[in-house]
């Protein structure tokens, strides 16, 4: 949400003056229809830290909080659920790989609401088969 602001002098002009606090970043995971829960999305910048969030029940992400939001700018996109309960590097990856290891997901974080949906398929993108 962008807010502007008119302020004027004494002059009676009227300047105005754009305010933005920072993104919020939100959104819906699926694969095939259905919402994935449990699942870690990962913003991922070259030169810095990924930021990452789980979903709920209901396949919903949130990056919440001043340090774990995204700031503005371009990042390619994990989405990642590890086949058992306990999470490592490790264990094997239950989603198409074209998501996490081999993911070309892109999205950029605007100022004001992003939400940002991925509707992801066990189909092949290239010949229509399961992965």
């Amino acid at each position: 949400m962008v807010l502007l602001l008119v302020v004027t002098g004494c002059g009676g002009e009227s300047v105005p003056v754009e305010y933005s606090g920072p993104p919020t970043v939100s959104g819906k995971v699926s694969l095939d229809g259905t919402p994935l829960s449990g699942v870690t999305v990962s913003f991922e910048k070259t030169e810095s830290k990924p930021l990452q969030a789980v979903t709920s029940d209901s396949g919903r992400y949130e990056f919440m909080g001043k340090e774990s939001t995204p700031p503005l700018g371009k990042y390619l996109v994990r989405i990642t659920r590890l086949s058992g309960s306990e999470t490592s590097d490790s264990e094997p990856q239950t989603l198409p790989a074209r998501y996490n290891s081999n993911s070309d997901l892109v999205v950029d974080v605007l100022p004001g609401q992003n939400a940002i949906d991925f509707s992801l398929t066990t189909a092949s993108e290239e010949d229509g088969t399961e992965e």
